[in-house]
């Protein structure tokens, strides 16, 4: 049932972009039908990864028996069959649960998953069956076996699907509210996924500008892009448009061996001869109908900033995460730092002197720049305080003041919430440039200062066969007691750690397991992170956000107006 599902699915995708090509209207139908077949597809797939049935593929590779049904379903995107296959029915259902605008829309939704339908029909299929059943399964990489992993790649899934929709849509409140959607759920998949690297790999961070980070930032961007254009602007519509582009790009590049990733769980080199072809005809078909698009006037200036802003670093993250097409290391944090770093001071400031500047209209309001400059000498002093010394640094954190002060200038709450929300997360970036991280050996019972914290050695112990798991107790400071651990696997050559993590809101402190000896001594590798659960905090009021109504308070309208 499983290979003729999907090849009901591919003929359906495929019988829709003609019809749409037809400007005939049933070609919505002939979509849904291929995703109702998708799905189908899949649900028979989450039984087999649910009972292992060991004579699929994809199951023996990506499940056991001694997981539990959650996370044998995680097998389901564990490899690159089934990833692109629940990729094609997420992506279909958003593209299928609006009715396009246009004959460009009727073609584009089909169009979107029939390439992704025919590559699981002939060179990815999920529904391959071994010639002799395995025994049992060897299960997903044990650093994927974490429940955020259950569910990241959904709601990262979701978010690039519902960018999309908005583009097949005529500009309006209904398109506003999708748009808003897209943005909060890709804000919570990216801190959802940053979270898990931070504190199951301890890298020492919660970004590392990753490609597959990178693809799905891009299409952040220019939503945001398109959250701040007024919606009769021909910006609003090409920011739509080149969201597409973008979201099969980056299917494109993180589903194939082209660069070097920490998320290559899901590489198949054969899936790039669909998916290039199909990121070629989107991007040829957004700029034949943006150029078909009529030119708006000038955006004003406090309009212009936050797009600016957004398209510009939209660009330089593409850039760098397209850089095998270009000559230069292609995953260098410090491309990225060098041309973001004085965007995000700008955008810094902007949070809150931009909407302050646009809700007022006298001419001679200096509230906003009072505000500001105030906040930037607060910023300045408290940074000096803590000891930051390097010019960047002190510069950051007098643009943190500064747009802090004028926030509350804002008229609309959805705003005062998003750019707060935003403001966190530029203050935990701030904090992750002081981060030190230092790696030592301690022998039983001896102690080590860490940026003011002492650090014991306690107790080691083995618990386990398969995996073994060697855990370290440590003690904090004289009271805390963390016990970082070392998981042995030795049927995947594999030695996972464990990072125990404890801090506070303005710091953290994590302790990774490296190795560890028979007398007790064990080689630690401590990161201390100053502000990084602001950026949660942060992420969770950008989400937040796109839920609140953007409405501005009588009392607020009548204060400006009085003021006018």
């Amino acid at each position: 049932m499983g290979p003729g599902l999907l090849i009901i699915s591919a003929v359906a995708a495929t019988a829709a972009v003609a019809l749409g090509a037809a400007d005939h209207r049933s070609s919505t139908a002939a979509t849904r039908v291929a995703v109702v077949a998708a799905w189908g597809a899949i649900l028979l797939l989450v039984a087999a990864l649910i009972r292992v049935d060991t004579a699929l593929e994809l199951v023996v590779s990506h499940t056991r028996p001694g997981l539990s049904a959650p996370r044998r379903v995680m097998g389901l995107w564990g490899g690159s069959e089934g990833s692109l296959l629940f990729f094609a029915a997420v992506l279909g259902t958003a593209l299928a649960s609006v009715t396009p605008a246009s004959r460009a829309g009727r073609i584009a939704a089909p169009l979107a998953i029939a390439p992704l339908l025919w590559a699981t029909v002939t060179v990815a299929s999920p529904f391959e069956r071994l010639d002799v059943p395995a025994i049992a399964g060897s299960g997903l990489s044990p650093i994927l076996e974490h429940w955020a992993m259950l569910i990241h790649p959904p709601l990262l899934y979701g978010g690039l699907a519902l960018a999309l929709v908005p583009a097949l849509m005529d500009p309006g409140p209904r398109s506003a509210r999708i748009s808003r959607l897209a943005v909060a759920v890709l804000t919570a998949a990216l801190a959802l996924g940053g979270r898990w690297a931070y504190t199951e790999l301890g890298w020492g961070g919660w970004w590392a500008w990753d490609p597959v980070e990178n693809a799905a930032l891009i299409p952040w961007f220019l939503l945001i892009v398109k959250l701040h254009v007024p919606p009769h602007h021909t910006l609003h519509r090409w920011a739509a448009l080149l969201v597409w582009p973008a979201v099969f790009a980056g299917s494109a590049m993180t589903r194939t061996s082209l660069r070097t990733s920490v998320h290559a769980f899901a590489n198949a080199d054969d899936i790039g001869w669909f998916l290039w072809p199909l990121t070629a005809a989107v991007a040829v078909g957004s700029l034949i109908v943006g150029s078909r698009l009529p030119r708006s006037t000038r955006l004003p200036v406090p309009r212009l900033l936050p797009v600016a802003i957004a398209f510009f670093s939209a660009i330089v993250v593409a850039l760098g995460t397209y850089r095998p097409f270009l000559p230069g290391e292609a995953t260098d944090g410090t491309f990225f730092a060098r041309y973001l770093w004085p965007v995000a001071i700008v955008a810094t400031v902007g949070l809150g002197l931009a909407p302050a500047i646009r809700g007022h209209s006298r001419a001679d309001d200096t509230r906003p720049l009072l505000f500001a400059t105030i906040g930037a000498i607060i910023g300045l002093t408290l940074a000096m305080a803590v000891g930051l010394t390097i010019w960047w640094q002190v510069v950051h954190a007098a643009a943190l003041g500064a747009g802090l002060a004028t926030l509350p200038l804002a008229r609309s709450r959805r705003q005062h919430l998003a750019h707060l929300g935003l403001w966190l997360v530029l203050a935990g970036a701030l904090g992750g440039t002081a981060s030190t991280q230092r790696t030592f050996s301690l022998d039983q019972g001896e102690a080590r200062a860490v940026e003011g914290h002492l650090i014991e050695n306690v107790d080691l112990s083995l618990e386990g066969d398969n995996p073994a798991v060697i855990t370290a107790t440590i003690l904090v400071d004289g009271h805390r007691e963390l016990r970082p651990s070392l998981a042995i696997h030795p049927e995947r050559a594999l030695r996972l750690p464990e990072v125990a993590t404890t801090g506070h809101l303005f710091e953290d402190l994590q302790l990774i397991l490296r190795s560890a000896d028979d007398d007790g001594s064990v080689l630690l590798t401590v990161n201390v992170e100053p502000l990084a659960n602001w950026v949660w905090i942060g992420a969770a009021l950008i989400t937040l956000a796109m839920f609140v109504p953007g409405r501005v308070s009588t009392r607020r309208r009548a204060a400006t107006t009085a003021a006018a």
